[in-house]
């Protein structure tokens, strides 16, 4: 109920939401789709590669500052990302 007084004030809300709700669901069809085609491992990655830069964005565009100890959990995430790149796909021997 107090959900449709906060609509009565703020009728904009309506259109934001409906936006947030679309792009809600086409993220989730491109993630199932991620999943299925290339698997959870790689929708993992990008995932990852999509969060990093989502916060590259921030500290760049907007400015916000990251500690140091932000800095090293960043480069620790795709040092690992690198690491798997380049040595993941790797064939092991099988022993017969």
């Amino acid at each position: 109920i107090a959900f449709l007084g906060f609509m009565e004030r703020h009728p904009s809300i309506l259109a934001k939401m409906v936006t947030f709700g679309l792009a809600s669901a086409a993220g989730q069809t491109f993630i199932f789709i991620t999943v299925s085609t290339f698997g959870p491992l790689t929708c993992s990655i990008i995932t990852t590669t999509r969060k990093f830069f989502t916060i590259l964005g921030s500290v760049i565009i907007f400015q916000n500052p990251m500690n140091s100890r932000q800095w090293i959990g960043t480069v620790l995430v795709f040092m690992g990302l690198g690491l798997d790149s380049a040595y993941g796909k790797e064939k092991k021997h099988v022993k017969k």
